[in-house]
């Protein structure tokens, strides 16, 4: 994940850390080995509900508190699958929904992590959700959490110009790589959302036609013309778990 100092990677213990290192020319400031993640040693304070936008409320399984009226209450255990709805790139995806989706629309969900996003355009009327994410164990959190099409891989498999709103809450760094993709799969008159990155490190293929801000966080909305393919990456892409590299 991006932060102000740099990013932060995360690997399996079956993962040697030097050779990835090498193998990127990347030096690490600094490693260390996690315990477990348990998302119930959460303290209760992080467990509290969350409000986002005007609709929904995101919670854990073992909060018992109903949503307010009005609202959609999104039930979500904290995992290793990005999507808790704490964060502020998710918070900002979900309210572009809210401001963006119209009922009907098709949504195709790039790198949907927990399925959050997915989720969140369901319940908002889309006709169809359809959503990847090339980690494998991300895929898996998502299916317990939604019931449309899921898959583990990304943009390049999904059919041309199928999408009325494309979501893609990843990198400043992939979603430049991936553009050629966002743009092809998109409608003529569709919309992007894409978040993920810092203020300071935006995407560089991408006009937005809306910014919207939580902290050091920022959420694009672009046209499908606004999408620079011609300035965009050519190289082939490999999408191999380590995204962030």
């Amino acid at each position: 994940m991006e932060e102000e100092c740099g990013l932060r990677a995360f690997f399996d213990d079956s993962v040697e850390r030097a050779s990835v290192c090498t193998k990127f020319q990347v030096a690490a400031s600094a490693t260390r080995n996690e315990p477990p993640f348990d998302p119930k040693s959460f303290p209760p304070l992080e467990c509290d509900p969350v409000l986002i936008g005007d609709r929904f409320s995101v919670a854990p399984s073992w909060a018992n508190e109903r949503a307010p009226d009005g609202r959609f209450r999104l039930t979500i255990d904290a995992t290793s699958a990005f999507g808790s709805g704490r964060h502020e790139s998710t918070q900002l995806c979900m309210e572009a929904l809210e401001k963006h989706l119209h009922p009907g629309s098709v949504v195709v969900d790039i790198g949907c992590g927990s399925g959050i996003l997915s989720a969140a355009a369901h319940l908002l009327g889309a006709a169809a959700v359809f959503s990847c994410d090339i980690h494998s164990e991300s895929v898996r959190t998502a299916k317990t959490l939604i019931e449309t099409p899921l898959f583990v891989g990304s943009a390049d498999a999904v059919k041309t110009g199928v999408a009325g709103l494309v979501l893609a809450n990843i990198s400043a760094k992939i979603l430049d790589v991936l553009a050629p993709d966002l743009r092809r799969i998109a409608k003529p008159a569709a919309l992007l959302v894409l978040a993920g990155f810092l203020s300071d490190n935006p995407p560089k293929h991408f006009r937005p036609s809306e910014i919207s801000k939580k902290g050091d966080w920022e959420c694009w909305i672009s046209k499908r013309e606004d999408v620079e393919v011609a300035q965009a990456y050519r190289e082939p892409v490999a999408h191999s778990e380590q995204w962030w590299l």
